[in-house]
C-alpha cells in the first residue's frame, strides 16, 4: 500500500520526475536501494558532528542517481541540524579560473546555504539575524552598550575554537559589523555584500568596512572553512557542501585550466582528509570519465590518481568506505519496486486507480529493456520518466488500454536481456 504523501510534496515529486530532474523534497518516498551508500554518508555526518569531516567523490553515469543521492544526503543533513551548501559547476563556475570562476562557485554556495527552517536556500541572512538578535539581547540584559567592542568580545568568546583559522579576525569583524547595522535597523548592510562575495576590489571593501580582505578565487575555500566553524559555534552540527557536475572540469579544453582546477581540488581534498578543517564534509559528483580518464580526468593528475585509484585487494568488489563511491545500477528487484512506487504516487496525485497491475508492470519493464540499446545502460531517470508519460497518457485518454500503447513495440519476452532484468524479481 502506498504511503500517503502531502499534496504539495506529491505535486513536486511528480513534476520533477516527469521532467527527469531530482525533486528537492519528498525523496524519502521514492528511495530504493543505496543502503550501503547511505550508511557511509550517515557515518560521515556523525564524524562531521564530532569535529571531523569527509571528502568523497560520487561516481555514476548520467541519470544513474548521483544527484538523487546527494539530495537525499542533503535532506538528511538538514533534518539533523547541519548547514548545507550546494552548487552545480558550469563554464562560469569552477574551483578556480582567470575570470572569477572560483568566486562564482563560492557565491552560488552562499546563495544556496540552507538550514532546516530554510531548506530551499537563502539561509545566510536569517542565520546572521538570529546570532545578532541573541547577542543584542544578552548585552541589553547585562545593561551593556551595543557597540563594536562589546559585540566583538561576545563573538570572539562564542567562536574561541576558531581563533587559529585563516582570516578569522576579519570574518568576526564582519559578523560584528552586521550585528551593529542590524541593531540600528539598517536596510542595506555592507557586510552582507561582503559575505556574499559581491565586492569587486579591496579599495571598496576598505572604504565600506575598514578591512582589506577581499573574497576571491584564492581564498574562497578558507571562507567555507570559516562558515563551517561558525555554524558549529552558533548551534549547528557543522557544514556539508555538495558540488555536482564535475564533468564540467573534464570538458575544459585548456589542459592548464583542467590542471589548475584539479590542483585546487587536491588542495581541498588533502585539507579535509588530513584533518586541517573541522565540522566540514564535501561531496563532488561526476561521471566515471571525469574520475578515471587518464588523459583528461582526475587520473590525469598524478597526485589525485594516487589517492583515488582502487586498492589492489578490491578486485571488483564494492567499497563504500573509500574516497570514491561508485553508484552501482539498481538491481532488477529495486527497479521494479521503484516503478511500482511511482505508479502508486501517480494514482494518489490524480486520485484514480490505474489498470497496471504487477504483471503489466513486468510487461512494461520487458518492453523498456527490449527497446534499450543495452540493459546495462538503462537508468532510473529514463525508466521513471517514461512510466509517468505512459500513466499520463492512459489517465487522460480513458478509451486507451495499456496493451494498445505497449503493443507494437519490440517486446521480446523470451529475449535474454528482458529475461535478465526480470529474473529474480520478488513480485
Amino acid at each position: 500500500m502506498t504511503t500517503t504523501v502531502p499534496k504539495r510534496t506529491l505535486s513536486v515529486l511528480m513534476n520533477a520526475l516527469s521532467s527527469g530532474v531530482v525533486p528537492r523534497r519528498g525523496l524519502e518516498y521514492i528511495a530504493v536501494g543505496r543502503k550501503k551508500e547511505t550508511e557511509t554518508f550517515v557515518s560521515d555526518l556523525e564524524d562531521t558532528a564530532e569535529g571531523g569531516g569527509a571528502f568523497r567523490f560520487i561516481s555514476g553515469r548520467f541519470g544513474n542517481g548521483k544527484s538523487f543521492m546527494i539530495q537525499m544526503v542533503r535532506n538528511y543533513a538538514l533534518d539533523r541540524g547541519f548547514v548545507t551548501m550546494d552548487a552545480d559547476l558550469s563554464i562560469n563556475r569552477r574551483l578556480t579560473g582567470s575570470k572569477k570562476e572560483g568566486l562564482n562557485t563560492y557565491m552560488e554556495l552562499i546563495k544556496t546555504m540552507a538550514v532546516k527552517t530554510r531548506p530551499d536556500g537563502g539561509a545566510l541572512e536569517p542565520m546572521l539575524e538570529i546570532v545578532a538578535d541573541g547577542i543584542i539581547e544578552d548585552l541589553k540584559a547585562s545593561d551593556m552598550e551595543i557597540d563594536q567592542d562589546s559585540v566583538f568580545k561576545k563573538l570572539t568568546k562564542m567562536t574561541e575554537s576558531m581563533s587559529a583559522m585563516q582570516h578569522y579576525r576579519d570574518f568576526i569583524k564582519m559578523i560584528t559589523s552586521y550585528c551593529i547595522d542590524h541593531a540600528s535597523e539598517k536596510d542595506d548592510i555592507p557586510s552582507v555584500r561582503w559575505f556574499k562575495g559581491e565586492y569587486d576590489s579591496k579599495n571598496e571593501v576598505k572604504r565600506d568596512l575598514e578591512i582589506s580582505l577581499l573574497i576571491n578565487d584564492e581564498n574562497w575555500y578558507d571562507m567555507i572553512k570559516l562558515w563551517a566553524g561558525f555554524s558549529r559555534s552558533v548551534g549547528y552540527k557543522g557544514l556539508v557542501v555538495f558540488i555536482d557536475e564535475g564533468i564540467v572540469l573534464y570538458k575544459l579544453q585548456s589542459k592548464q585550466s583542467r590542471q589548475n582546477n584539479y590542483e585546487r581540488l587536491l588542495t581541498i581534498f588533502n585539507d579535509i582528509m588530513q584533518g586541517r578543517s573541522s565540522y566540514l564534509s564535501m561531496y563532488v559528483c561526476g561521471t566515471p570519465e571525469f574520475i578515471e580518464d587518464q588523459n583528461r580526468g582526475l587520473y590525469s593528475y598524478g597526485a589525485l590518481r594516487s589517492r583515488l585509484t582502487t586498492g589492489r585487494y578490491e578486485n571488483g568488489y564494492d567499497n563504500y568506505l573509500g574516497p570514491v563511491i561508485n553508484l552501482r545500477p539498481l538491481t532488477n528487484e529495486e527497479l521494479f519496486v521503484l516503478l511500482r512506487t511511482v505508479k502508486g504516487l501517480h494514482e494518489q496525485r490524480y486520485d484514480y486507480t490505474s489498470e497496471i497491475d504487477d504483471q503489466k508492470m513486468e510487461t512494461y519493464l520487458r518492453s523498456v529493456i527490449a527497446n534499450s540499446v543495452s540493459p546495462s545502460l538503462l537508468t532510473p531517470r529514463e525508466v521513471t520518466r517514461d512510466l509517468i508519460s505512459l500513466l499520463d497518457t492512459l489517465h487522460q485518454n480513458p478509451g486507451l488500454r495499456f496493451d494498445n500503447l505497449i503493443h507494437g513495440r519490440k517486446v521480446t519476452p523470451d529475449a535474454d536481456p528482458a529475461d535478465d532484468i526480470i529474473e529474480g524479481l520478488d513480485i
